[in-house]
């Protein structure tokens, strides 16, 4: 294939991907399915893409998507706005990482899809709900305003937390023999920890500086963007973790407010008059539509056998109730000691659960298992792809559903 027709498909994409959110502004079918679908036409069906090639490049690309995920979840959790919100949203997030971890990864392992760390990886990888697709549909739904605080909190920060976990699996299963000294990993795992936690602090506060000199200049972002690249360069030289030191850094950047009243942000800078936040959204949006195409493009559809398709399915049912599960949870907490006419209806219950969706979190974490040579996990990215597209479509009837609801035809919801 030349450039021209390779860079040709590329702008395609692009426009597709921007086509796809205006669609789904409409219909709220989540443009990330056309895009892989889009990847898939490219890639395994009539191969226009080379396969081999996009797979070789995978390392680099979903290196570069944790980055953004990681200062975009960041970058929007403050600290203040969330503690006065956070209660559900903290119940509704570590509820439903553990049930999908456990429930999704137990059967995945009864099933003989892998060892024990293997499947809670496995687990971890599928367990976030993303705000990529759910943030852009809570507008327009008529959901209670606290249910849909509880769900642009968890879908916001629930992303950061399974990194988190999955970042901690991969390090114990990184060379494990028989004999695994465990004191050892976990002195090794808080340093990695402590490290790379301290040396963003520092850095997020020394930027605020930099900032002042270059925040109303056209090219706030792109330093910053270098910036963040340096600072993961130098944690993987000291043998941090450059996951947890790009969210920190985030945090830092988003918690002006905080650094204030810590008296730390030393020239009151603020975030909010450059334009850093803009072009993370545009750059963001950018490097996610060519990731979810790529996605489809890099899919081995060869690998997907019976065996495959009896996990898949149980793995989908176990999600569904792990979230079931949560949701109970948070319900009964909204309605406790609430008199029978102060209670919310079982409709909300029904929303929350709803809100299924995974997206952008779950394809780039199956990748870090892979990408860190673990063995046992390179069915991890079709497992990835397959719970993205039942999860939305889930997600979209389960809005249309909703949406019935309230208008008055009667839909059987527990």
């Amino acid at each position: 294939m030349s450039p021209s027709i390779a860079i040709g498909i590329i702008g395609i994409v692009i426009i597709l991907g921007f086509l796809g959110e205006i669609f789904f502004s409409y219909t709220k079918f989540p443009s990330i399915l056309l895009l892989m679908f889009a990847g898939i036409i490219l890639g395994p069906i009539y191969h226009i893409f080379n396969q081999q090639l996009f797979i070789d490049f995978a390392p680099y690309l979903s290196t570069l998507v944790l980055i953004l995920i990681m200062f975009s979840g960041g970058l929007e959790l403050n600290f203040i706005t969330v503690f006065k919100n956070s209660a559900y949203s903290i119940v509704l997030i570590t509820a439903g990482l553990a049930f999908s971890i456990i429930l999704a990864g137990g059967f995945f392992y009864i099933m003989g899809g892998g060892d024990i760390m293997q499947s809670l990886m496995l687990g971890t990888v599928l367990s976030c709900s993303s705000s990529t697709v759910i943030m852009p549909l809570l507008p327009n739904i008529g959901a209670s305003d606290k249910n849909k605080t509880v769900i642009a909190i968890e879908s916001t920060f629930n992303d950061a937390f399974a990194i988190l976990i999955l970042i901690v699996l991969i390090h114990f299963a990184e060379n494990s023999s028989i004999r695994i000294n465990y004191l050892s990993k976990a002195a090794s795992l808080l340093y990695s920890f402590g490290i790379s936690a301290a040396v963003a602090v520092l850095f997020g506060i020394s930027w605020f500086i930099i900032l002042k000199f270059i925040s109303k200049t056209k090219f706030a972002y792109s330093i910053t963007f270098g910036g963040m690249l340096i600072l993961y360069l130098l944690i993987h030289l000291i043998k941090g973790n450059g996951a947890i030191a790009i969210l920190v850094f985030g945090i830092i950047m988003g918690n002006e407010e905080l650094l204030n009243r810590l008296k730390l942000n030393f020239f009151k800078m603020s975030i909010k008059e450059s334009i850093i936040k803009q072009f993370n959204f545009e750059f963001s949006f950018l490097i996610r539509t060519l990731f979810f195409v790529f996605l489809g493009v890099v899919v081995q559809l060869s690998h997907i056998g019976w065996d495959f398709i009896d996990r898949l399915l149980i793995i989908i049912i176990m999600l569904a109730i792990g979230r079931y599960l949560s949701v109970s949870a948070v319900f009964f907490m909204e309605n406790f000691k609430k008199k029978q006419e102060e209670r919310l209806p079982k409709k909300e219950k029904f929303f929350l659960w709803s809100m299924i969706g995974r997206a952008l979190a779950t394809a780039i974490m199956a990748y870090m298992p892979l990408n860190a040579g673990i063995p046992g996990t390179k069915d991890f990215p079709e497992y990835a792809f397959l719970v993205i597209i039942i999860t939305n479509v889930i997600l979209t009837a389960g809005v249309y559903a909703y949406g019935r609801m309230r208008n008055g035809v009667k839909i059987s919801a527990s």
